[in-house]
């Protein structure tokens, strides 16, 4: 039985639940909610929280949890392995300085025999080669310390060029073909405008030894973290930051795809590009939101990507309002064409009878919407605690069911779906009947309330929001706007509305 992540130990995550009635302990939690029943003998491996590894029966407990999403294995340790058979790859088109500095902070990574492959997608004045670690050794190092890394020799160091841009799935695709050939097991796809932070490899690596992991990504921070306006926005709520707890990545799941912009990865374990290029996993025919498409279709093979946010790069962020929504637009044209390929994994809104009830209850204002909302509620409860058998820990499944379900509502409303939203507002905005009035207040009472809840969501446990509220409040409003219309014109130019069409589950 193999370790998830090659850990000595895994530690339950925070939304677990272990449920202890009638000499039965039963596990609950997991992205979707699940239940899991072990035997006694292996129940008692999970009194301290934390269940070591070293066991058949502690690594088959560690594995289904982990599985599962309801596990994380605990990694990290010195950065003493060599790393001949790992090789970064770095896709750019016009940023030779960035380059030079991702290759400037991987030194000590290049020392111990890293080797790096920089693809030239097309830039408009080719990159030069070698690059080189240029950081000054210190003058007189205090004797107890190892001597200073000395710059990387030239053979580390190599550049491709694609003569014209072909995009950066092409590129990743160019780089890893030649990582391999070069002798890499591991290839670690960091964009140009990254910078790793000490420490950040071997976290990945640890994941990598599990057999059954295939991809593994860090946490991906602001390299100039501020406090107001776009930069205090971007700091707090990147739409390449995953937050701060390891994840299992999943679609519909609270990390439900990883950035390429930093990816380490075992091409061996990942499924080929269905483009049928047999270039490498990369779909070159996409030109955005294919690291999305590369995830979804890793999850669909059986293999297993992990989210690692100890394991942390520095990205430089946009500043200034005008590149952050276009670049946010941009992001939304990805939408159709994953819908294509992935069918309601893409839906803009996911929704129970139950839990639909109960977001539409709330947001009514009425009494009769609320006792629906209340009555809906306490069906669910009824039902999920026949399944748990644990009257608290069906409470708390169905409060943050139906806390999901009221921010999801105006999320939908205001995010995909804000163009047909706008039309119902236009088309009652002289109206002063009680229905127009009391529809102008909602939408407004629930653009400020769930711009608060993003802001107050994405602070760390413990700790006050990074960035000041109203400046949040009015940069997630202009985001959700610049993603919906990239939706809307990636569902434009695919004929299709596959990527607008909700679900509704069960």
């Amino acid at each position: 039985m193999t370790t998830p992540g090659g850990a000595s130990r895994v530690v339950l995550d925070r939304r677990t639940r272990v449920l202890r009635r009638g000499g039965v302990v039963r596990v609950l939690g997991g992205d979707p909610v699940t239940l899991v029943t072990p035997s006694p003998a292996v129940a008692a491996l999970l009194d301290g929280g934390a269940i070591p590894t070293g066991t058949t029966a502690g690594a088959a407990l560690a594995r289904a949890l982990t599985d599962r999403g309801m596990a994380h294995p605990e990694v990290g340790g010195p950065d003493a392995r060599v790393l001949t058979t790992v090789a970064v790859v770095i896709p750019v088109h016009d940023d030779a300085d960035g380059v030079a500095a991702v290759v400037d902070a991987l030194g000590s990574e290049l020392a111990r025999g890293l080797r790096v492959v920089v693809v030239d997608d097309g830039s408009t004045v080719p990159l030069a080669a070698p690059f080189r670690h240029t950081q000054p050794p210190p003058a007189q190092p205090p004797p107890t310390q190892p001597p200073p890394t000395l710059p990387p020799p030239a053979c580390a160091v190599r550049v491709v060029r694609h003569d014209d841009p072909r995009g950066p799935a092409a590129a990743r695709n160019t780089g890893t073909a030649v990582a391999l050939s070069g002798g890499a097991d591991v290839v670690v796809y960091l964009d140009a405008d990254v910078i790793p932070e000490p420490g950040w490899l071997e976290p990945l690596l640890t994941h990598l030894d599990d057999p059954r992991v295939a991809a593994v990504a860090p946490r991906i921070v602001a390299a100039a973290p501020g406090r107001f306006w776009v930069r205090g926005y971007e700091t707090a709520r990147s739409a390449l930051d995953m937050g701060h707890e390891p994840a299992r990545v999943r679609p519909r799941t609270r990390v439900a795809y990883v950035p390429s912009a930093a990816l380490a990865v075992r091409p061996d374990r990942l499924p080929p590009a269905p483009d049928g290029s047999g270039r490498g996993p990369f779909d070159e025919r996409l030109r955005v939101a294919e690291d999305v498409d590369l995830c979804w279709r890793t999850d669909r093979a059986g293999a297993l990507i992990r989210y690692e946010p100890s394991s942390r790069v520095a990205h430089r962020h946009r500043t200034t309002v005008a590149p952050l929504l276009v670049r946010r637009a941009f992001y939304g044209t990805g939408a159709a064409p994953l819908a294509d390929r992935h069918g309601a994994a893409v839906a803009p809104a996911v929704a129970a009878p139950w839990s639909l009830a109960v977001a539409l209850g709330f947001w009514s204002g009425t009494p009769v919407g609320l006792l629906v909302a209340a009555g809906a509620s306490a069906r669910a409860w009824s039902r999920t605690r026949a399944l748990t058998g644990d009257d608290r820990a069906a409470a708390g499944l169905v409060l943050r069911g139906s806390v999901a379900s009221v921010r999801q509502l105006p999320e939908a409303l205001l995010r995909p779906y804000w163009p047909l939203t706008a039309l119902a507002l236009l088309s009652t905005a002289h109206s002063r009947s009680p229905v127009a009035r009391g529809l102008r207040r909602r939408v407004a009472a629930a653009a400020v309330a769930e711009g608060l809840w993003h802001w107050w969501a994405a602070r760390e446990p413990g700790r006050a929001p990074v960035d000041e509220p109203l400046g949040h409040v009015i940069l997630h409003r202009l985001d959700d706007l610049a993603y919906g219309v990239g939706v809307w014109r990636s569902a434009w130019a695919a004929r299709s509305v596959g990527a607008l069409r909700p679900e509704l589950k069960r």
